[in-house]
């Protein structure tokens, strides 16, 4: 291969298409015509001698060669675009976005007050919040969708970086005059319970599932739900407990209906993580946001 022949655009027609698995989509992603992108991706074959992507109902899919080369170029393209940026980073006179993935406990828990900073600070800064588990977020990050990610992250790759930001342990939630607020909440009682469980992935067991397993137990999850914040109110309003951390009943509002009691297992509390990507770890704007959050999460 001529390396003198590769021209930087087939790269970044490429990336789009990569990211849109749609040549249409990528030709609006980029501001092109559709003629123009597949003129392109017929260059970049040529030079790489591999059809790169297959026809599909949806749009087009990757071969196994595309796959193969596209996050050290997606890494190339962005350093290339970090190298080229400004070094100094103003936040008074900057217009970017940022896109933060989040889940809605963390989401209340922050949000309100970041938009109070770039309101004093950085008021042509813009965010973009989507969605967070912990399936998708390292997936987001190793393609570039997002600059940031806050929640509890298990097991973070290597090119993956990360800082604690909150850790609040767990408690077991139940309606103020459930039939297990006035006893002690034993193992047995505890499994008997009829349980709401929150998942942000859709998993139907949590975090104390296993330790029951291991002793021979398990209980009865009567329902899940994909967000934090609704979990007390319903708790509240009927016969099931949770297990939630301490801070989502301390920001519900609706302390004085609940009864709060130790769980009957030990397990560990919940660390609330920022991870990003180590291509971004000097990049000026994203270390000024990651300062922010930091700042942010130690007064809360």
């Amino acid at each position: 291969m001529n390396y003198e022949q590769l021209d930087l655009n087939l790269l970044t027609v490429f990336d789009a298409v990569m990211t849109e698995l749609n040549v249409t989509r990528a030709a609006d992603r980029l501001h092109m015509t559709q003629p123009a992108v597949s003129n392109a991706l017929k260059r970049l074959r040529h030079l790489l001698n591999d059809e790169l992507f297959v026809k599909v109902p949806s749009g087009v899919s990757p071969t196994p060669k595309a796959m193969e080369i596209w996050q050290p170029i997606r890494d190339a393209l962005t350093q290339i675009r970090r190298t080229l940026e400004p070094s100094q980073f103003d936040p008074a006179t900057a217009t970017i976005a940022f896109t933060i993935a989040m889940n809605d406990l963390t989401a209340n828990l922050i949000l309100p007050k970041l938009i109070a900073v770039l309101e004093e600070s950085a008021p042509d800064i813009d965010v973009r919040i989507i969605p967070n588990t912990h399936i998708n977020a390292p997936i987001l990050l190793e393609q570039a969708e997002i600059d940031v990610a806050v929640g509890v992250f298990p097991h973070p790759s290597a090119r993956l970086r990360s800082h604690t930001l909150l850790t609040s342990p767990f408690i077991c939630v139940m309606r103020r005059d459930h039939p297990l607020a006035g006893k002690k909440l034993t193992l047995e009682r505890y499994v008997q319970a009829k349980h709401l469980l929150v998942t942000l992935t859709g998993e139907s067991t949590g975090l104390i599932d296993p330790i029951l397993q291991e002793r021979g137990l398990q209980r009865r999850i009567a329902l899940t739900v994909n967000q934090f914040a609704i979990a007390p109110r319903i708790v509240a309003n009927s016969d099931f407990i949770a297990i939630l951390p301490t801070r989502i009943v301390e920001m519900s509002g609706l302390v004085e209906q609940l009864h709060l009691a130790p769980l009957p297992i030990e397990i560990a509390p919940s660390i609330l993580k920022m991870m990003w990507h180590e291509r971004n770890h000097r990049h000026p704007a994203q270390e000024w946001l990651r300062s922010r959050l930091i700042e942010i999460c130690s007064n809360l």
